[in-house]
């Protein structure tokens, strides 16, 4: 992140929320553990086979290489070209930041201020961010939205799919406002009335940028494509954890809870979904016998393997750090 995006202090509306968000988090993790019992939760981990564990990591650092060659894709799109390496360095220290900051938000401005720095703007890098996400969120929803069918009557789901179904709309509707061709004027004139007038400009770039995305409908599609094939591996991620914690369930009921359970953890009401994450985990694969100690080992532990592989994120920052003050001091030197 830039030193500027550093040293903004959030407000206190957005300390309250974080605050909020920590305590919810923490109260349900503790009632959870204290009706599951942290023996069983030892007992369920401690068995815990070393060899699908590493698969389970292996796999999921897979599935981000996936996901930064998609980024990577869309970089390219608006004429910011960075090596593949770079790519996925980056791509790992927004993951880094996403798991340790509140929100995705942190891991977000990491890459777009990184990836701004090969590019011609900002807004450049922005609008590369934004469509991975959105094309992130709407290829999880549609995923959930088709794999989630068979559980409707089976498991008396029909509430939890009406959810699945506002999330997908609200996901390709968030996707037809970037597109639709009347949304950045329609924002010009609102924030001339509230005397944010200034920002129009911006807002024009940001526009002419995702006009190179809308042109491009078979890129589109092609990233579509790619971003199921990141979901379907994280959920192999899924299964595979169970599989070292000698959780018996077929590889049918992952792909119909797992979807689910993404969505109701991208709901914005916990500390990065903890406690959400594993209650919900513990409700859905309950229903396929799975006892709560299991269930909720498998979840919390699916969750650190993919904290385990963002920290080479972290390492990345970390190293680089030098580079970048070193930069900061003689303008015109390479971060990198």
């Amino acid at each position: 992140m830039s030193a500027a995006t550093a040293g903004r202090r959030p407000g206190t509306g957005a300390i309250l929320a974080l605050a909020a968000k920590v305590v919810l988090s923490a109260v349900l993790l503790a009632v959870l553990v204290v009706r599951v019992r942290p023996a069983e939760i030892a007992d369920a981990v401690r068995h815990a086979n070393p060899a699908w564990l590493a698969a389970a990591l292996a796999l999921m650092f897979t599935s981000n290489v996936i996901g930064a060659w998609q980024w990577g894709r869309l970089l390219r799109a608006v004429d910011i070209r960075i090596p593949g390496w770079k790519v996925l360095a980056y791509y790992h220290v927004g993951l880094f930041f996403n798991n340790f900051l509140p929100a995705n938000i942190g891991g977000d401005l990491s890459r777009i201020a990184d990836a701004s720095r090969h590019g011609p703007t900002k807004t450049a890098a922005l609008s590369a961010v934004l469509m991975d996400r959105l094309i992130g969120t709407v290829a999880l929803a549609g995923l959930a939205l088709v794999t989630t069918v068979p559980a409707i009557d089976h498991f008396h789901l029909g509430v939890v799919y009406a959810l699945v179904v506002a999330f997908f709309s609200l996901s390709v509707s968030m996707l037809w406002l970037v597109f639709h061709p009347g949304t950045i004027p329609m924002l010009d004139r609102l924030l001339a009335r509230i005397g944010l007038g200034r920002l129009a400009p911006h807002l024009d770039d940001l526009a002419l940028r995702l006009g190179a995305f809308r042109d491009r409908r078979g890129l589109l599609g092609t990233m579509m494509a790619v971003a199921l094939v990141t979901q379907v591996s994280r959920i192999g991620v899924h299964a595979l954890v169970a599989r070292a914690l000698g959780v018996p369930v077929p590889f049918i009921y992952f792909l119909l809870f797992v979807p689910l359970l993404a969505v109701i953890v991208s709901l914005p009401i916990s500390f990065n979904g903890l406690g959400v994450r594993e209650g919900a985990g513990i409700l859905l694969f309950g229903l396929v016998g799975v006892d709560r100690a299991h269930a909720f080992s498998l979840q919390f532990t699916t969750y650190l393997v993919a904290v385990a592989v963002s920290l080479l994120g972290g390492l990345v920052f970390v190293v680089r750090l030098p580079r970048r003050r070193a930069a900061a001091r003689a303008p015109g030197r390479d971060p990198e």
